[in-house]
Parts: structure tokens; sequence; C-alpha cells
């Protein structure tokens, strides 16, 4: 069977010799496509709690210029970078399959650039196994045809690699200043990436020969972004909120005494907390929230860090129970429960589990790439920064586009070793 399997992607290789970027710029599109087709059978029909939310503030931001779900209401809750990316489209009278339809389009863009960003570094061949190894993962086609953040998070890190992998031919302020722009709009994506910047700046460091200044541009570009959308926030509410106020909720759900470490569902916070929170805006609810998560962590110190524990190893597992099941009238897919956690299994053993493993027990025979290296810090320290609050497997999707492309670069680089030596022979 694995004899079979080699000789198949050899034939592959060589089918595929010199058009490599014609075929990864098609299954591009075709991704694209099938996310089309997926949105046009769902319809309007609401596929999460989070799809309503994020494009009524989208509408109002368009129709009133404020950040709101309900009109006239300013509110912080949501990270607003999914809203500023709707946003234009609902000037123009999207509704929700139309900004759905805007939203899958990232997916194409982004393996783009994952095709350019992985070539760059190994070959073309695993630049094309890169695209469509992403490409199988399920969480990828789901996530894209629905309304969450992630589909444009993992566009944006793409984006930020992309343009800062230019500092390793040009030390210009060129690509620390747009590279910012996108690790800043990343950042009001989902904000727990600002907890990243430590890698990125480390990256910075090993590619650029005039690092200090790259890593300064970088910074005061990102910070300036992210730093705007805070001053909006003290000027409508008078308190300093870095991005949004649901931190506060996060960081109890995953940290109260009954949350459990592999799902932030059903979590029965302290009653108090229940009584302080009626009657007030986003911002205090906010406040009483982290006061009481930090308050229920110094309680018990011992079961915070078992509990880290369990949800950083959670960060890695195939499947999480999806709240849209229970809240949504017809549940987050219409494929059944059962059978979509079988095939999430097998795509996680074939696409991430099985080539790491491979990948690690061979790393004296074939050592990591610097941008291997990287591709997995972002992917632990990322599960190191969702387990402060709680993990899912959405959560992941942006990082997953990196470990897998890390697999699909190991995968190339076996194939391309086999047909070495068989030529020689």
């Amino acid at each position: 069977m694995l004899k079979m399997t080699v000789a198949l992607l050899v034939w592959l290789q060589d089918r595929t010799k010199g058009k490599e970027a014609r075929i990864a710029y098609a299954f591009a599109g075709i991704v694209v496509i099938l996310c089309w087709a997926l949105i046009f059978m769902a319809g309007d029909a609401v596929k999460s709690a989070d799809e309503p939310d994020f494009l009524a503030t989208s509408v109002n931001l368009a129709q009133t210029g404020i950040f709101a779900v309900e009109p006239g209401q300013p509110d912080a809750y949501r990270a607003p970078g999914l809203v500023f990316f709707l946003t234009p489209f609902s000037a123009l009278g999207a509704g929700m399959m139309e900004a759905r339809l805007a939203n899958a389009t990232l997916v194409g863009f982004g393996l783009v650039m994952l095709f350019q960003l992985v070539r760059r570094h190994a070959s073309p061949l695993a630049g094309l196994l890169a695209v469509v190894m992403v490409s199988a993962w399920p969480v990828v086609i789901y996530t894209s045809s629905t309304l969450y953040p992630q589909t444009l998070a993992g566009f944006l890190l793409i984006l930020t690699l992309w343009l800062l992998d230019g500092l390793r031919d040009n030390d210009t302020s060129g690509p620390p200043l747009l590279g910012g722009l996108a690790y800043g709009a990343f950042i009001l994506t989902i904000p727990v990436a600002l907890l990243l910047t430590p890698v990125f700046v480390a990256w910075i460091a090993s590619i650029s020969r005039r690092w200090i200044t790259a890593v300064m541009i970088f910074g005061v570009v990102s910070g300036s972004l992210v730093g705007s959308w805070t001053l909006r926030n003290w000027m409508t509410f008078d308190s300093f909120i870095p991005v949004a106020t649901s931190s506060g909720y996060n960081l109890l759900a995953g940290n109260t005494e009954n949350a459990r470490w592999n799902t932030s569902l059903n979590v029965r916070f302290p009653e108090y907390v229940y009584t302080e929170i009626t009657g007030k805006n986003d911002v205090e609810r906010n406040k009483i929230m982290t006061d009481a998560a930090f308050a229920e962590i110094a309680a018990d110190p011992a079961r915070f860090v078992q509990r880290y524990a369990g949800k950083f190893i959670h960060w890695f597992h195939f499947s999480n129970r999806l709240l849209s099941d229970e809240v949504v009238e017809s549940g987050a897919s219409s494929v059944p429960v059962g059978l979509r956690e079988i095939i999430l299994f097998a795509a996680w053993m074939v696409l991430i589990i099985a080539p790491l493993l491979c990948r690690l027990l061979m790393m004296r025979r074939i050592p990591m790439k610097k941008i291997e290296i990287l591709f997995m810090a972002l992917w632990i320290t990322a599960g190191l920064a969702y387990a402060l609050f709680f993990t899912r497997i959405r959560f992941r999707l942006p990082f997953d586009w990196l470990i897998i492309s890390a697999n699909a670069m190991f995968i190339a680089a076996l194939i391309e070793r086999y047909v070495a030596t068989s030529v020689k022979r």
C-alpha cells in the first residue's frame, strides 16, 4: 500500500512538473466555487449564532456610521475585523448570502499566497501540495462558507507572513510597513493574536539584517492600527478596551469553577456575577466578568494550571461540540453529527497528525526549514494563548493552514528525495 501511494505521488509529480502554479491557482478557484455552491444551497438560513450579529453590525456601520448590533447603541463586544471587511458589501445592499460569498472569496486569495510562500521556501511541488491539503481540511470549507472571522484571519495571517518574507531579499521599510498593517488587521479580527507578537518579532530578527529598524516599523504600524480602535473605544465608552469587550466573558467561561477543559458550552458562572451584570452595559459586564475570572483563578491556582493544561491539549483535538448545533434551528451543518465526527477524524489523521509524527521522527534525516519552525511555533503558541480562555477547533483554523503546509513541505521533500534516489539507481 505504501509503495503504491509513493508511486502515485511520484507519478503526480512527473505529470505536474512545471505546471504547479497554474494547477494551484485553478485549485484555489475550484475551492471558492465549491464554497459558493454550498452557500447557495444553504440560502439565507442562519448557520451560526454569530452570523446575524456580524451582518447587523456591518449594516449599521454602513448606514449610520455607528459600530453597533442594535441601531443607535454603540458596542464593542465583537472584534471589528470581519465587520470592517463586510461593511462595503453591506453598503451595496448585501444580505446574508452575499456576505458569505464575499467571505468565501478570501480562501481563494489565501491559497494563492500560500502557494507563493511555500514555493519560495521549499519547491513548487510543496506549494501545490500545501494548497491541495489545506483545501482538503473540512473545517476550511465549512468556515469559509459561514460568517466566521477565522477565514479572514487565515487570509491575514498568510498575508502577514508573505509580506514579511520580503525582508529576506529587501531590507527597505516596505515589507515591515505592509506586514504591520496586515498584522494589525489580524489582531483586530482575532484579538488573541496580540499574544503572538514575540514570535513575529523573532521571525523578523532571523531574516532581516536591519532587524531592529524592521521590528520598530512593524510594531509602530500594527500598534497604530490597533491603537486607533482602542482610541475609538475610549472616546465612546470612556474606558480602556484594547479591541473587544468579549474578553471578560471568554476568560470567565474558561476559568470559572465548573468550566471544562474540552468545551465552553453550558458553563454556569457564580451566582453573584449574574446579579451584578443585570442592567449593565457591555463595558461594565466585561469588567465584572474579568474581575470574577481572576478571582476564580486566585481561589484555586492548582485547578487553573490543571485546566489550562487540559485546554492546551484540547487545542490539538480533531473536533468539539458546536454551540450552533444547540441554538440554531437547522444545526451547524446538514451533515449528521456522527458522520461529521468520522470525516473530521479521518482528515485530521491524514492531513495533520500522521505527517507531523513522521516529520518529527525524521528530523535528523530531513532537518526542518526555518519557515517550518515558524509555522510550528505559531501553531503551538496560539494554543498556549487560547488556553488562557478556551480552545475550539475553529479557533485553530488559521494556524492549521500553517501546520498542514509544513506537512506538505515534508511530503514534497520525501517525494523529491525518492525520485532523486531512483534516478541515481
